[in-house]
């Protein structure tokens, strides 16, 4: 439907002007998410080639997200100083470079360098894509090509479960993050050499990069961040904290599902998680023009009932509750409609720092839920490389209840301004 709308939409589809800036771009945003959560199909592998404890494994793939948070202050400046073109060409080689360290690694540290590398490597995959479009094509079609490009991802992430599952197979996994990094190069090569040249505001001498930094920390002290903040922290927290790593032990360790079985279901994860990406703001207009829901409204039900569904697959601990994970990506994905309700409350010139301040603080929730999950498996016992499902359990009842905490701020906060 979007694509069909997007043709309908002056042909925007069909112009090379659209071609030269979706290729690209979106196939870096397409191995970002790849290269992001291929850890959750490949668990198993990594704990048995580096015998990797749950803390171990939950340590080395949060790296990515917290490297991915904390290059969201300098790629955001890159972006706004040289644009979109200049800044993701030059960084996707730090990715590439993972990848290669990944592919050829021999022991843990290597792997966490590897990891540090990619996160730093894509953390300005959608950021940069979001920029160039905004910046050559028309500001009503946006939404509907940011859904698009947001979709592209989704279907990234589909590739980390059984296709590359299948690859996997058929070649070495060394020898598929290597392809990777050539992929990669070739995507840095495109951006630059077909992607068009970037827009950027000359304003003379650039703010010091310390005083922008400032000025972005600042937000945390401000309510209006706080209102915003928690439901959709806890929530992609979820997300990324389970597609990107322990969504495919649990297959295995709780559902009891071979790799191929494992892999197929996570493919329906990730099928939810880009549909709440592609729907969120569609849903949302649609709701609030029929005056039917508000988007606050919206956003304090999309997070009570991700939390209700959390709490379901951790009371039934077992192979039965395997689909309801593509329905816990597809609410979590649908508190993205935070970022323009965050943005109503803002004044134009605080937007671009308050929503990357709220993008760090999302990766940084993410990485301590997905470490946070590894350290407490390790304190149950581990056979065969298999974690405990208690120690599942127990993990999705903390996630529960920060869930559960954040919905009752975004309920309390919503009673005082009279918006329910």
């Amino acid at each position: 439907m979007g694509l069909y709308l997007l043709v309908k939409s002056d042909n925007l589809l069909f112009t090379p002007l659209f071609a030269r800036l979706y290729i690209p771009f979106g196939l870096g945003y397409f191995v970002s998410v790849l290269l992001g959560s291929t850890n959750a199909i490949m668990s198993p592998i990594l704990v048995d080639t580096f015998s990797l404890s749950p803390a171990d494994l939950g340590f080395m793939s949060s790296v990515y997200l917290i490297s991915f948070g904390l290059a969201q202050f300098p790629v955001g400046i890159l972006l706004d100083r040289c644009g979109a073109r200049k800044t993701l060409a030059p960084v996707l080689l730090f990715a590439a470079a993972g990848a290669v360290i990944f592919g050829s690694a021999e022991n843990m540290s290597q792997l966490i360098i590897s990891r540090a590398l990619v996160g730093i490597g894509m953390s300005g995959c959608l950021m940069a894509s979001f920029k160039a479009y905004a910046d050559w094509l028309p500001q009503e079609r946006l939404p509907l090509v940011y859904s698009i490009e947001s979709l592209t991802g989704g279907i990234g992430g589909i590739f980390a479960t059984k296709p590359i599952l299948l690859a996997f197979e058929t070649i070495s996994w060394r020898y598929c993050f290597l392809g990777l990094a050539m992929f990669t190069v070739l995507i840095s090569a495109l951006i630059w050499f077909v992607a068009p040249a970037d827009r950027t505001a000359k304003n003379g001498k650039s703010i010091p990069l310390c005083s922008l930094l400032k000025d972005m920390l600042l937000f945390f002290a401000d309510s209006r961040f706080w209102f915003v903040a928690p439901v959709v922290t806890a929530a992609q927290g979820v997300m990324f904290a389970y597609l990107y790593l322990w969504i495919g032990p649990w297959m295995r360790d709780v559902a009891f599902m071979e790799t191929v079985k494992a892999g197929e279901y996570m493919m329906y994860a990730f099928a939810g998680a880009a549909a709440g990406y592609f729907l969120n703001g569609v849903i949302a207009d649609l709701l609030q023009k029929k005056g039917w829901l508000s988007w606050e409204k919206l956003y304090l039900y999309s997070g009570v009932l991700l939390t209700s569904v959390i709490l379901l697959i951790a009371i039934i601990n077992d192979r039965t509750a395997a689909p309801l994970w593509g329905i816990v990506m597809f609410l979590s994905t649908m508190t993205m409609i935070s970022f323009p309700i965050l943005r109503t409350f803002l004044k134009r010139e605080e937007v671009g720092r308050a929503m990357s301040l709220l993008n760090f603080t999302i990766f940084f929730v993410s990485f301590v839920f997905q470490w946070f999950i590894g350290i407490i498996l390790g304190f149950y016992p581990v056979s065969g490389g298999s974690f405990s499902p208690a120690g599942y359990k127990v993990a999705l009842y903390v996630i529960v209840a920060i869930n559960l905490i954040a919905d009752l701020h975004l309920y309390i906060r919503l009673r005082k301004i009279g918006k329910i």
